[in-house]
């Protein structure tokens, strides 16, 4: 290239430069001077919004650390309210119903009138239908199709769209209404649709003003019939919820735990939310859209609870239920109290050295997911099966109570180690107008004995002798009656007294200080309660409040937050004699053991429960118990530990209508020892030739 060239190149290039800077320059003056005021107006309405995003709920999983409640990724369909332009909501409403709709999709409504006319309330509604008559500002006495004419008048619901897509649109927009749809407060339509369905309202985004399509999280319940009654669900907050912890901060659109596990331990589960900041101009485009705080994952919470160990129980309870109602087991026991009437029960075991869960079940039995997908169904099914007996069933001890009458007795100093009561089988004491019976003539018996053949003459003479404010006093001592500490909400039951008496209405009878010394009258027990009980004689006085949480950690276990510490409720074991004491009821359950044991084994003939299963009679402790429930109906009651002499586990059984507990103790202490039971019949009831 010549110079010459290389000169006129250089000046083109020059003169471009200065005449493009002269062009920005002029293009600056008119923003900045002829535009100026357009483009200051255009900062002045520039509209942001903050919005909460939701944490991700913390895991639940059992003691080895196996997943049981966890979280799923799932595509929420949302409505922002300064993103949908004014006029259009019903139409950007329809639009997505229709595609949801058409996809079979589920989304958020709770109006609570039916979806098509004519229209009803729908039934055990009522609050919600006064709150729906409140919020449109409508008379008490207004009907259905009054309230969907007003909802249709006051939400602007054209007939363009037919009869049922307008009832559609105004659930809609009444659910809007009282989730305080607002700028701030954006309202999730729908959560946990399908890619497909997303995929649709993406391409017709255009066409759908205010719509956000958002990853979430929804919760996932693994091994649903496994623990079902304790692990608890989550759901959409209530309104009196909402009002009790919106100071709190929790929003409308929240999810809470509902039950169990995931209601008693919602501080940890719930995490902190996030902030999303979203900065929307007024030529109605979308200026910014950050996270500007991010949300921090809930804790995760370990339970108690072996799986695995849980598994066998809830098995080894169904096994027993279902034989109970066979033909064969009135065969095998014909004098027995057995009938086929026993259709529930519910079992807990605790370690006996800190009061840890190591099992609950609870019979009938549910599947948390069936649970979830149709509440009213598995609701309404027969013998409430999700109702938790284990928690929230209250039943009379019967002679399983015999045991704190004993300790009573020996610490009120009213009876011996040594020393005996005379058994005639009749208790002639109230005589004649009151002599309550035994089932035996047990002739001189001490306090060992009597707890061995279950004598009731020697325990009506203790207990009148102790006296009911005494014996209540002592029922109080081992939990009866009392709140016991336990991390998920259950029955505290009640103890026979004087107060309780007068609270529920009800006239003293001096004769009623015997029945309450056999676990009858007003006293009312939980099985927890009983395993309980059976724990603070395993611990000679000690009685730690139950529980059944474990470990807290971090959302991914990668950090333990803290370990459950142990905490004792009771401790009497240093009272003066206790030790002996303690001890002369163990030695009377271990006799309960060798003398209730002998069960009949298909094919085998009469055996020893305990011995046949491989752990060893004499490492049993139990009492049973046939608490009384009506004139012909009466419950099987059974408390105990393992192993006698050094106790790891203790346990509570009650069967509703059912009997020889024994069966299921042989198989509580089996699947603690080696991980697994012996089924005495198949899933029918029909024996099989093993216990």
């Amino acid at each position: 290239m010549s110079k010459i060239n290389y000169i006129i190149r250089t000046l083109i290039l020059a003169a471009l430069v200065v005449i493009l800077s002269f062009m920005c320059g002029l293009k600056l003056m008119q923003t900045q001077i002829v535009d100026g005021e357009k483009y200051l107006e255009i900062t002045k309405t520039t509209y942001t919004a903050e919005q909460d995003v939701d944490a991700t709920r913390g895991m639940i999983v059992d003691s080895s650390g196996k997943i049981l409640n966890t979280n799923k990724i799932v595509y929420s369909v949302n409505l922002q309210n300064f993103l949908m332009a004014e006029g259009i909501e019903n139409e950007t409403i329809y639009r997505v119903l229709s595609i949801l709709k058409k996809n079979g999709e589920k989304w958020n409504e709770s109006l609570p009138i039916s979806k098509s006319a004519p229209y009803s309330f729908m039934g055990g509604s009522d609050s919600a239908v006064k709150k729906l008559k409140s919020t449109l500002n409508i008379a008490d006495y207004s009907s259905a199709e009054d309230c969907i004419y007003w909802l249709y008048k006051t939400y602007d619901i054209d007939e363009k769209y037919d009869e049922e897509m307008r009832r559609l649109i105004a659930g809609v927009r009444y659910e809007m209404t009282i989730k305080d749809f607002s700028n701030e407060n954006r309202f999730t339509l729908a959560s946990g649709i399908s890619v497909e369905t997303v995929q649709e309202l993406k391409e017709l985004s255009q066409l759908l003003s205010g719509v956000d399509i958002t990853e979430s999280w929804e919760r996932v319940y693994l091994d649903g019939d496994i623990s079902a009654h304790y692990r608890g669900t989550v759901g959409a907050i209530s309104a009196d919820q909402y009002k009790a912890l919106k100071d709190k901060g929790y929003l409308l659109n929240d999810v809470i735990g509902l039950s169990g596990a995931e209601y008693s331990f919602e501080s940890e589960l719930r995490g902190t939310r996030g902030t999303r900041t979203i900065t929307y101009g007024a030529d109605g485009m979308m200026i910014s859209d950050e996270i500007t705080k991010p949300p921090v994952s809930g804790n995760s919470v370990m339970l108690t609870i072996d799986t695995e160990y849980q598994k066998l129980i809830q098995e080894a309870l169904d096994y027993h239920i279902k034989y109970l109602q066979s033909p064969s087991a009135r065969k095998d026991y014909p004098q027995s109290y057995l009938r086929e009437d026993c259709q529930a029960g519910a079992v807990v075991v605790l370690d006996a050295k800190t009061g840890g869960v190591l099992a609950m079940a609870s019979y009938p039995n549910y599947d948390l997911n069936e649970f979830v997908e149709d509440y009213e169904g598995v609701s309404e099914r027969e013998y409430s099966p999700v109702f938790n007996r284990a928690l929230n069933g209250t039943y009379r001890p019967g002679s399983t109570f015999k045991t704190i009458t004993s300790i009573a007795g020996l610490a009120e100093g009213k009876i011996g180690l040594n020393s005996t009561i005379t058994c005639g089988h009749n208790y002639m004491y109230y005589a004649p107008g009151f002599i309550p019976t035994c089932l035996g003539w047990h002739g001189a018996i001490d306090v060992k004995n009597a707890l061995k053949f279950s004598c009731n003459i020697f325990f009506y003479e203790t207990a009148r002798r102790v006296g009911i404010d005494a014996l209540a006093k002592w029922g109080a001592r081992f939990g009866i009656g009392e709140d016991l500490g336990f991390d998920l909400l259950m029955q505290n039951g009640q103890m026979s007294s004087l107060e309780v008496y007068e609270k529920n209405g009800l006239e003293w009878h001096a004769g009623d200080i015997v029945q309450a010394g056999i676990g009858q009258c007003e006293t009312l027990v939980t099985p927890m309660h009983l395993a309980v009980q059976a724990m603070t004689i395993a611990n000679k006085g000690v009685r730690y409040a139950p529980h059944i949480l474990k470990s807290v950690y971090n959302y991914d276990f990668s950090e333990k937050i803290y370990d459950y510490e142990p905490k004792i409720m009771e401790d009497f074991s240093d009272e003066p004699g206790m030790l002996d004491y303690m001890n002369a009821v163990k030695e009377g359950m271990k006799r309960v053991a060798l003398n209730d044991g002998t069960l009949r084994v298909q094919g085998v003939g009469y055996v020893n429960a305990y011995n046949y299963v491989g752990v060893g009679v004499e490492n049993v402790a139990i009492k049973t118990g046939s608490p009384q429930v009506t004139a012909k109906t009466y419950n099987g009651a059974i408390i105990g530990f393992y192993p006698a002499d050094d106790p790891e586990i203790a346990f509570g059984i009650m069967l509703e209508e059912g009997e020889v507990a024994k069966y299921m103790v042989a198989n509580i202490i089996k699947a603690y020892v080696s991980g697994t039971i012996s089924k005495h019949c198949d899933e029918n009831g029909v024996p099989l030739s093993a216990l």
